[in-house]
């Protein structure tokens, strides 16, 4: 059975092998590239002069930084041991250091008696 196709549809025709060899173009090497690139980019952008970057003076640097920051840290939680047990505890505030104060804390949560 032949059937006619509707008219909207048309056949693909085949490419000729003519136009192929005639417009080949000269291969471009990497340095013609990157000039290609940089009139495109020049087109583009019109020129501006480019700001110089302030840089950045650190006073102190960061391994310093972290150093006072740790060592506050330490700081406080030390004299924050010396006024908690001094005030609330009513002992003498040098006594937090002293490893049998620790033992008898550790022994009152675990509820050894003496």
């Amino acid at each position: 059975m032949n059937k006619k196709q509707p008219s909207h549809q048309k056949q693909a025709k085949p490419a000729s092998d003519k136009g192929k060899n005639e417009t080949k173009a000269k291969p471009l090497t990497r340095a013609e590239i990157r000039e290609a690139k940089a009139k495109q980019k020049a087109e583009q952008k019109p020129e501006k002069t480019p700001r110089k970057k302030k840089g950045r003076i650190r006073i102190l640097p960061i391994w310093l930084r972290l150093y006072i920051i740790l060592t506050l840290i330490g700081a406080s939680l030390f004299l924050g041991m010396m006024v908690g047990y001094g005030t609330i505890g009513g002992g003498d505030p040098f006594d937090v250091f002293k490893l049998e104060t620790w033992y008898h804390i550790v022994d009152l949560m675990k509820g050894v008696e003496d």
